[in-house]
């Protein structure tokens, strides 16, 4: 990979990590330290995984012993202890490896979207939030320039084919100078017609807007 494009990745990355620090630290409180594991959490959550049966720990809570128990497990993969969502059967994806791991599934699905990306994910690791993918599509220069762009529709002219096959009608308000011919006569609206084929208009007075009228 050429120099630039290393500082490149290394910036997108940078503005990766505190656009979902700014996400996570807009989360209820109660919410933010376990919207993501971390690599000590990962760490933390492996100990109490690996306790012997029925002994506790000097590092860790009950509480946290019992919620690492409740959602993860350990399996042996290549000979290494992985941790993985029980619910998913997973490895769990740590936040430290969530732009590394974002972009080699974008890329798998060639920038195929958000979607494409997250099943991609979601078919090897958990707990990567869909939130990360859009921060990372934000950031991705190729599928940003390839946004289509919004075609305006283009109005129509309207064409009349001769006299009084098209008018236009409008009505103008005067009730607040109203035309009193007599105490029974008095006209509040002015109905206005075009043709649209000669241009001719003419106007009729009217003593309400109603069709009965």
């Amino acid at each position: 990979m050429a120099p630039n494009s290393t500082l490149e990745v290394d910036n997108h990355e940078i503005i990766f990590y505190k656009k979902l620090d700014e996400y996570i630290n807009s989360l209820h409180e109660k919410y933010r330290k376990k919207s993501v594991i971390k690599q000590q959490v990962y760490n933390d959550v492996l100990q109490c995984l690996s306790l012997p049966k029925g002994k506790s720990s000097e590092s860790h809570s009950p509480k946290f012993i019992y919620w690492a128990k409740c959602h993860f497990n350990i399996v042996k993969i290549a000979g290494n202890d992985i941790v993985i969502c029980i619910k998913s059967k997973k490895p769990v994806c740590v936040y430290e490896a969530f732009y590394k791991i974002i972009s080699e599934a974008h890329n798998t699905v060639s920038h195929g979207g958000r979607e494409k990306t997250y099943s991609e994910i979601i078919s090897q690791y958990s707990w990567v939030p869909q939130h990360c993918i859009e921060l990372f599509l934000k950031q991705c220069l190729p599928c940003q320039t390839r946004k289509p762009i919004k075609q305006h529709v283009a109005s129509k002219p309207i064409i009349s084919l001769g006299v009084m096959t098209r008018l236009q009608i409008d009505l103008i308000d005067m009730r607040t100078r109203p035309d009193k011919i007599s105490p029974d006569i008095v006209y509040c609206w002015i109905l206005n017609c075009i043709d649209h084929f000669s241009k001719f208009s003419w106007a009729y007075p009217l003593k309400n807007k109603t069709a009965a009228k």
